[in-house]
């Protein structure tokens, strides 16, 4: 049974079928990479996923559970959580201040004055842990406005880990991001997989092909093909629309 299912997903703008009656599965354990050509749909895909956009038909299913009709604060609480393809963390506050708001929200604690010491040391931990797990344990204390790219981008990451997510989405998580930042970045998405499924969407294809178990390529609304990285790669409608010359300048 699979983690996470799309049935017969459709988006329609005016006469536009954005997405047209998508079928998509991700497994437990899996990193699912979404791809396709500029206009394919990725980011109305996406959009529908978390609940920013309401279907016009289709289902979506975690462990059976029926979210298409929640709204995407319930779908969080369902076990999704997600990282925009534009960074998202308090610039002004701390590293340790953005993942205690964090922890605090999914915690259901609001900062009362008179909370129990013990539930605010655990909320703690919870903060340095994620921290660790990002690896930015030692900018913990530095405001996140002033972090680099990437260290930017791995918070924001932690920040989606706080609500300890079933299904992970991740938006172009190394969009912008120079090589070595982008290594550090496949490796922790790499150490996720155990942890949750991840449905990613990214255009370093060379990281997709690293860690993507299956590819769904998307082209104009409709899902062109899923598979393997080297049944995707090898597969010749998907080389003439995304991996040939058609592929430069894709979104």
């Amino acid at each position: 049974m699979s983690l996470f299912r799309i049935e017969g997903l459709v988006k329609r703008f005016g006469g536009l079928l954005a997405t047209d009656h998508v079928d998509l599965t991700v497994e437990q354990g899996e990193v699912h990479a979404l791809i396709g050509p500029n206009g394919a749909g990725k980011t109305t895909l996406v959009n529908l996923i978390s609940g920013l956009l309401p279907p016009d038909a289709g289902r979506l299913l975690i462990d059976e559970r029926d979210i298409t009709a929640l709204p995407a604060h319930q779908r969080v609480g369902a076990g999704l959580s997600r990282c925009f393809q534009v960074t998202r963390v308090f610039a002004r506050e701390t590293v340790h201040d953005n993942l205690m708001l964090a922890v605090q929200a999914h915690a259901g604690s609001s900062m009362r004055f008179l909370a129990a010491r013990s539930g605010e040391r655990a909320l703690v931990e919870q903060a340095e842990a994620l921290a660790e797990r990002v690896g930015l344990s030692a900018e913990r204390d530095r405001i996140a406005g002033t972090l680099p790219h990437g260290a930017q981008r791995a918070l924001d990451v932690a920040l989606a880990l706080a609500a300890k997510p079933r299904l992970l989405l991740l938006d172009e998580p190394m969009a912008g991001m120079g090589p070595d930042e982008s290594a550090r970045m496949v490796a922790l998405i790499a150490s996720l997989r155990s942890e949750m499924a991840i449905l990613l969407i990214e255009h370093d294809m060379d990281a997709v092909f690293r860690l993507a178990n299956r590819l769904t390529v998307l082209v104009q609304g409709r899902v062109l093909m899923t598979g393997t990285a080297d049944e995707v790669r090898g597969h010749p409608d998907v080389q003439a629309v995304y991996l040939g010359t058609e592929a430069e300048g894709h979104s």
